[in-house]
């Protein structure tokens, strides 16, 4: 009773200190400063200023020199986060950077802004550290084309009030974590201290200034900026990413699952910056994989000691360091966090007998649980998964064709398609009903990957540069290898296999962990299955053989788990143990000698190029053509007046011409927009060229046409369903644990 009031105090105090939070938050956003700067505040030696604002000089334009084109105000600005607002025409990209007189850029939270060729305004953010005597916008000419700034206003934005109060938010939180860690038994302080121990070693590259430049990393601050942006004009959920291409749009969400990239989205919309809100992000999944890992391999193998050695093991292994750190693959290192969940769901189905109906149905709801996580990551990792899901089915066909596991594979599908109709069904509409280039290329080409696969040696190059590409020359390849613990307990297990009696578990998995090691290697026959099985061009569609080492890891991690399990030697456990931590330690040191540094502060930052090989792109189309502006056909005037996410509203007049008016979007026409007018008429919509939205308006049309893309009926009964069965599960849950506390014991 003492204990409960105690807690009861506590959770008061807490409620009262995160409102007050809030409340500041709110009070302070409500009373921001105002600022009042003209562009005459602005001075420049390489400018010629018109009516319209500052030019280029003729004699320094196309000199090829980048110069300091603008510079100013030279006026005091005060603690806090301001967004500049600039309204230029440019020919050519140009560059924007805060800072202070004399360059004090320490002042300054804050990163390069691109001022694009393709628009004519940009709001550009930053945020003062400290009070600044004397402030400057530097507006940067690249030294090729044309580049005039119109206006140029400074207004606080309300982003580090918002960030101030999530971040004492967290530190309540944090606290009364802490507390309650004193109040665990012995044994539960030195396993939570261990697992944060864990998470905290595979997170040690994420303490620096910004984070290291990954190679998709650029691609995965789109996505993020994108939800930012459908989040900020109020569509949920995000489909097409209308800032990527500079507005032409993108379904990244359509094709890609964007459910775990909401959490640093709503980071952003709290005031985070980019390159914060990712390292945040990736701390999250590291710690998700640490906890998932421990609470799957301790059920799997009955022990605490053996689930925390094979989550130091499986965390800390190289390939997935080398995903979060040198590749930057989000989507393939957020689903390695639920492969261990997947291999808990996968031992109780086939080498555990369910003892009731509530009992399998627990297991189906597991092996959806870790299965939802893989779709809600990455559909190519989930493509290699299904794919080995149907090799150990036909691997174990006798337990598989069992009454009791055939009801839970159906219960865990039908469970699995339930909870991720929100995202299967656009994503199987658009993959079937829209020509796309990935989808041309299924059904047209032959996916030739084989070279870029794992060479053997390389499982065994332990001490790699790990900053290398896919190069077929060895030595400019990064580091493809699960790393020297696993290599040599693998190697280990295989000579055993020969010389002693082992395990039908030791050999099931050692033989599975040699198959996926093939699979990733080069001398798999990818190609010859790719040109003589059409089947087989899905399966290529993983890009990289390589991929299949995050599989390759999880056996792997299973298989010394059985290997270690009955080790009584304690000092063969600790030196496990002391490998991967020095292995992790070289992988940083490693990274850190030529990696390059992102520090992206906010969306001006992100460039709309980042596509990624642009497989989504309808066929037909590409980035050489890339416009921003609207096209008509026999009309006087044509001008975009807003784009807010995926609607746009533009003005459209015919004048005094006769005939039907054509107009053209600069906008993909992908399914889902639809044309409206200020009468609420809807017109025809068909592709022009570049596959844009085009539409015809009657003769005379002199008015507003807006342009939106909305869900398709059976997209929005999709997500219902999926939030109820979500629902569903939650409730039973509750019920089950009811039942299970009456009973004083497990069903």
């Amino acid at each position: 009773m003492q204990r409960k009031k105690k807690w009861i105090i506590r959770l008061f105090i807490s409620v009262i200190v995160c409102l007050t939070a809030v409340i500041w938050a709110f009070l302070s956003i409500r009373h921001l400063p105002k600022y009042d700067y003209s562009i005459d505040d602005w001075k420049s030696e390489n400018a010629v200023y018109r009516d319209n604002g500052f030019s280029i000089d003729d004699g320094i334009k196309d000199s090829g020199k980048s110069i300091e084109f603008l510079w100013g105000p030279y006026m005091p600005l005060k603690k806090g986060s301001y967004t500049a607002n600039i309204h230029y025409s440019a020919s050519e990209d140009q560059m924007c950077i805060a800072t202070a007189s004399g360059g004090a850029s320490e002042l300054f939270n804050s990163s390069d802004g691109i001022l694009s060729k393709y628009f004519h305004t940009v709001s550009y953010q930053f945020e003062t550290v400290d009070d600044v005597p004397e402030f400057q916008l530097v507006i940067r000419y690249s030294g090729i084309g044309d580049f005039t700034v119109h206006s140029i206003s400074i207004s606080p934005n309300s982003n580090q009030p918002k960030r101030i109060a999530v971040e004492i938010i967290t530190i309540v939180l944090l606290c009364n974590l802490v507390v309650l860690f004193f109040e665990q038994r012995e044994q539960r302080k030195k396993t939570i201290l261990a697992l944060v121990g864990i998470t905290v070693l595979v997170s040690l590259p994420l303490w620096i200034y910004g984070i290291t430049a990954g190679y998709d990393l650029g691609v995965h601050y789109l996505r993020i900026e994108a939800i930012l942006q459908a989040i900020r004009s109020g569509q949920f959920p995000a489909r097409i990413s209308a800032i990527t291409l500079y507005g032409l749009g993108y379904p990244f969400s359509i094709y890609y699952n964007d459910l775990f990239l909401y959490f640093p989205a709503f980071l952003r919309l709290m005031g985070f910056s980019v390159v914060t809100a990712y390292k945040i992000y990736v701390f999250a999944v590291n710690l998700a994989t640490v906890l998932i890992s421990y609470y799957s391999f301790k059920h799997i193998f009955n022990s605490r000691k053996t689930g925390l050695l094979l989550t130091l093991i499986y965390a800390a292994a190289s390939y997935r360091l080398l995903n979060v750190y040198i590749r930057a693959a989000v989507g393939e290192f957020t689903a390695q966090a639920f492969l261990p969940l997947l291999a808990l769901a996968v031992y109780r189905i086939w080498f555990q007998k369910a003892s009731s109906f509530k009992a399998g149905f627990h297991n189906a709801l597991l092996m959806a649980a870790a299965m939802s996580g893989i779709i809600g990551s990455h559909i190519l990792t989930l493509i290699m998964v299904c794919f080995v899901l149907v090799l150990l089915c036909l691997f174990l066909i006798r337990k598989t064709l069992q009454k009791q596991t055939l009801l839970t594979l159906i219960g865990a599908v039908v469970l699995t398609v339930l909870l991720n109709l929100y995202f299967l069904t656009p994503f199987m509409d658009y993959y079937f009903n829209v020509p796309t280039q990935i989808s041309e290329a299924v059904d047209h080409d032959v996916k030739l990957i084989q070279g870029q696969g794992v060479y053997p040696a390389q499982f065994f190059a332990f001490f790699q540069n790990v900053n290398g590409t896919e190069s077929s020359v060895i030595a400019d390849r990064m580091q493809l290898t699960p790393g020297p613990v696993l290599m040599l307990l693998f190697v280990y297990a295989l000579i055993s296999s020969f010389t002693g009696k082992r395990s039908r578990m030791t050999n099931f998995l050692l033989i599975f962990s040699a198959l996926m090691l093939f699979l990733s290697s080069n001398i798999f026959p990818w190609d010859w299955l790719a040109m003589h099985f059409k089947s087989w061009n899905i399966l290529t569609q993983i890009q990289y053989p390589c991929r299949f080492l995050v599989l390759a890891i999880l056996f792997l991690t299973l298989l010394a788990g059985c290997v270690l399990r009955n080790e009584k030697r304690l000092y063969v456990m600790a030196g496990i143990a002391a490998l991967s931590v020095l292995m992790a330690f070289w992988f940083m040191s490693s990274l850190f000698e030529v990696r390059g540094i992102s520090n992206i502060y906010d969306t001006s930052g992100v460039s709309p190029e980042w596509t990624c090989c642009e497989q989504y792109m309808l066929a037909g189309s590409s980035k050489d053509n890339l416009t921003a502006e609207a096209e008509g056909e026999n009309m006087e005037n044509v001008t975009v007046l807003s784009r807010n996410a995926n609607t746009m509203q533009l003005t459209c007049r015919a004048g005094n011409r006769e005939g039907t008016h054509q107009v053209d979007v600069p906008i993909y026409n992908y399914p889902g927009y639809h044309v409206t007018d200020m009468d609420g008429n809807v017109y025809p919509l068909f592709s022009g060229e570049e596959n844009h939205i085009n539409f015809t308006l009657p003769e005379g049309f002199d008015g507003t046409i807006t342009v939106a893309f909305t869900d398709p009926f059976h997209w929005k009964v999709s997500i219902w369903i999926s939030v109820g069965t979500l629902l569903a599960i939650f409730l039973y849950l509750l019920w089950s644990r009811k039942q299970q506390n009456r009973s004083g014991g497990l069903c």
